[in-house]
């Protein structure tokens, strides 16, 4: 069992299901780019695949990292412009009402660039916002992924543990994605994966998380939160 003061989510994947918001973002700024947009079908394999990059920019196309870097800049700037055509993920809500009962301190997070009051709008939206002590994203900490790597949550994540007055191994990290995993414990914090965002269990495994359940709602039956 891991145990722990204070819990931070990732949104996308995690908590709300934005997959076509990510299908609609990524065919705009191809399409844009010159080149031909992917199916429906052909997205969601090669999403589960972790193979866009591919479709972004060839393999041996000249200059191809300072390309995708700039891609996936304006993927994370243009994601939650509009509608987020998202839906809450069975359950979630069900956890933050608990979570808030027993007092544990929750932070939610995003890569995407954007304010932090335009996420908490958004998870207002589905009753969430009244939960959650503290919202870190992109937008807190853009130089640094303007400067490094674009899907790194090192600093958002540090950023988070910081404003929640806990120290980061006293967080749990729940997350969809690898570097949900791969980047909270960089900071040394405890780290939960959720299969909801259709990343592969055997991939989620390889970057050694505490552990791997189905979805948020299953949260309590692999962490227990002690008074801060």
């Amino acid at each position: 069992m891991i145990v722990v003061k204070a819990a931070i989510f990732d949104t996308d994947g995690t908590l709300v299901d934005t997959i076509e918001r990510f299908f609609q973002v990524l065919n705009q700024l191809v399409e844009e780019s010159g080149r031909k947009p992917l199916s429906w079908d052909e997205f969601r394999r090669k999403y589960v695949e972790d193979t866009l990059d591919d479709v972004v920019v060839p393999q041996k196309e000249k200059n191809r990292e300072e390309k995708l870097h700039k891609f996936w800049m304006e993927f994370l700037r243009r994601y939650r412009d509009g509608n987020a055509c998202g839906k809450l993920i069975p359950g979630v809500e069900k956890v933050f009402k608990k979570l808030h009962q027993e007092g544990v301190p929750v932070a939610v997070i995003t890569s995407c660039i954007v304010p932090p009051e335009k996420l908490k709008s958004e998870l207002a939206s589905y009753g969430l916002a009244g939960f959650v002590k503290i919202i870190a994203t992109a937008h807190d900490v853009v130089k640094d992924l303007e400067s490094g790597h674009h899907f790194s949550k090192v600093e958002i994540l540090r950023l988070a543990a910081k404003k929640l007055g806990v120290a980061p191994n006293d967080c749990v990290v729940v997350g969809d994605y690898w570097n949900d995993i791969r980047d909270a414990k960089a900071i040394g914090a405890r780290t939960v994966g959720v299969l909801t965002g259709d990343m592969r269990k055997e991939v989620m495994n390889k970057y050694g998380p505490d552990a791997v359940v189905d979805s948020v709602r299953e949260i309590f039956d692999v962490v227990e939160f002690e008074p801060k």
